[in-house]
């Protein structure tokens, strides 16, 4: 009986310490720097191996901030110091870019203080990290790599692109074959689940998060857990969206332009931009291409930029409205399209020096100097500005405000990611949960069998 009892004692003395066990917290994630929460407008997206860690934090004019640092006082830009020196304004170009800022940066007038060079870079995210080494000036972006830009790379808007009537923003539009509108009179995009998109470039404004966003906020489907890829996976049966950025989740969809698995190789370039995108589109990889409202007019066989690929005319194709029905294209959609996209916008570190900042205004938004740049440009497909530019003004809003709607959807997109991606820490803790739940379970069950067996044996 002595020796019973305790057994028993000794037993409970083991398992009082499950009995109190409780699970250790889940890890959190590790402290990460935050490029975009000091301005009270979207947060920036969780650093990764995969994204490019954010510059360090400067300060826009009027206050503008893309870190989450709030400096005590103002921050003085660094001023050049060799002045006796000429220097280089360094213009970051993409590819083909190249040849046109050559012709375009010697119709410019040189000033004793500073000299026009083009740097080559094989893909915008080398451009713009170039930019944060130093090692280049400027690019000019389409909205969505601007938002990219800004809130990853602490960049600034200092001058945008001007097209005809004064306009400063153009159309986010969709482009389908007619014969699909003679067919359905009253088709819209949701008619074209299941088919072949060509969307220009993965997170670019009209060509990705426009049309996605749509797509993601249409009540016919529950997308809750759906990041942007699978959504668009889901919703059609092929994907021509080269990336201009490497890395997981940042890399292109081109299940309908690249390799058999997917992925993109060096020839989907071939269909990146508003004119690859068409061309997609010409070349019937796709049935839908997401442009800008004037892309059909000029790469058609008749249009004023044609190519060796623009091997249709214009009343071939249509402008699909996003809520049903099609409308002839002549450059003016009206209310046929996804909205409105700010005009394409030169981007520049927030940390450039203010004479060097000045010197670009003062150059690229005299009228004369700009006219003979752009006319000395060539016939090409991919260009250094847009096509239908006519000048350059200033940007005299803070970057976030300018990009205004279009930074809105971008930030939406990068939300659907961002939620995406929290179930895996919930998943841990609720794995952490259930395996002390076992444990505590078994230890019960054991304390019964042996107290039970001990009774037995009084």
């Amino acid at each position: 009986m002595q020796i019973s009892v305790s057994l028993l004692l000794c037993f409970l003395s083991i398992f009082s310490p499950i009995q109190g066990f409780a699970p250790s917290p889940a890890p959190g994630p590790e402290p990460s720097f935050k490029s975009a929460q000091g301005f009270n407008f979207p947060p920036s997206p969780e650093s990764s191996a995969d994204s490019p860690a954010p510059a360090p934090v400067t300060v826009e004019e009027g206050s503008e901030k893309s870190g989450g640092v709030v400096p005590s006082g103002p921050v003085a830009e660094p001023e050049d110091d060799a002045r006796s020196e000429t220097l280089n304004l360094k213009w970051c170009t993409v590819r083909e870019e190249f040849d046109e800022c050559q012709d375009f940066v010697s119709a410019l007038d040189q000033s004793d203080d500073y000299t026009w060079k083009c740097v080559k870079r094989d893909t915008a995210q080398e451009c713009l990290e170039s930019i944060r080494k130093g090692e280049a000036d400027m690019i000019n972006v389409e909205a969505g790599l601007a938002y990219t830009a800004f809130l990853n790379y602490s960049m600034k808007a200092i001058a945008n692109e001007v097209y005809c009537g004064h306009a400063q923003s153009y159309d986010a539009v969709a482009v389908v074959n007619r014969k699909a509108c003679l067919d359905n009179e009253g088709l819209g995009l949701m008619g074209f689940k299941g088919h072949k998109s060509c969307n220009g470039g993965y997170s670019t404004a009209t060509g990705w998060n426009y049309p996605i966003n749509h797509i993601k906020e249409s009540s016919i489907f529950d997308l809750k857990q759906m990041n942007d890829r699978e959504i668009s996976s889901g919703f059609f049966a092929d994907v021509c969206a080269p990336s201009e950025f490497e890395g997981v989740n940042v890399g292109g969809m081109c299940s309908g332009c690249g390799n058999e698995n997917g992925s993109c190789h060096l020839s989907s370039l071939y269909y990146s931009g508003h004119s690859g995108a068409f061309r997609c589109l010409v070349e019937e990889m796709g049935d839908i291409a997401f442009v800008r409202g004037d892309t059909a007019l000029l790469y058609s066989m008749e249009g004023p930029h044609n190519q060796s690929w623009s091997t249709k005319s214009i009343r071939d194709f249509m402008y699909l409205c996003p809520q049903g029905g099609c409308r002839e294209i002549n450059g003016y959609p009206g209310s046929c399209t996804f909205g409105t996209v700010p005009a394409n916008v030169i981007m520049a570190s927030n940390s450039i020096p203010s004479t060097k900042r000045l010197f670009i205004l003062q150059t690229l938004t005299n009228a004369t100097r700009l006219n003979d740049a752009l006319y000395a440009g060539k016939n090409g497909a991919s260009y250094l500005l847009s096509p239908s530019t006519q000048e350059l003004v200033a940007v005299k809003k803070l970057t976030r405000s300018y990009l205004g709607k279009s930074a809105s959807i971008s930030q939406s997109i990068q939300e659907v990611n961002k939620t995406q991606a929290n179930p895996s820490t919930q998943n841990a803790e609720s794995a952490i949960a259930s395996s002390y739940s076992c444990l505590h379970n078994m230890a019960v069950i054991t304390f019964i069998l042996v107290l039970t067996e001990l009774i037995l044996h009084l």
